[in-house]
């Protein structure tokens, strides 16, 4: 990711509660993800439209508040990695789910 911009008045906290949320963020991205890999267990069929809108308002809500911390572009690969994370892992987590109840 791009590197953060210097400010004066950012300290020490506020890198620790931008750091805090740049995890929380792709935790989050990474679990929604995987659920299809949830929703089996739950012997469901696995959903798109949820995950998908989910995934989409974490990684542009985090990359507004992520804003004020780094540059344009770095907030716009941000966000354009966490939905190509999110996308990659939830194919293949949908993928090794159809497999298993042997769906082709």
């Amino acid at each position: 990711m791009a590197t953060a911009e210097t400010s004066p008045e950012a300290g020490p906290k506020a890198q620790a509660i931008d750091g805090l949320l740049l995890a929380f963020s792709w935790l989050l991205v990474t679990a929604i993800g995987l659920m299809p890999l949830a929703e089996a267990g739950l012997q469901r069929s696995p959903s798109i439209a949820f995950p998908t809108t989910v995934a989409f308002f974490v990684a542009v809500s985090s990359g507004v508040l992520l804003r004020r911390r780094y540059s344009w572009v770095g907030v716009v690969l941000h966000i354009y990695g966490q939905i190509a994370i999110w996308l990659s892992l939830f194919v293949m987590s949908l993928a090794a789910v159809l497999v298993a109840l042997g769906h082709q």
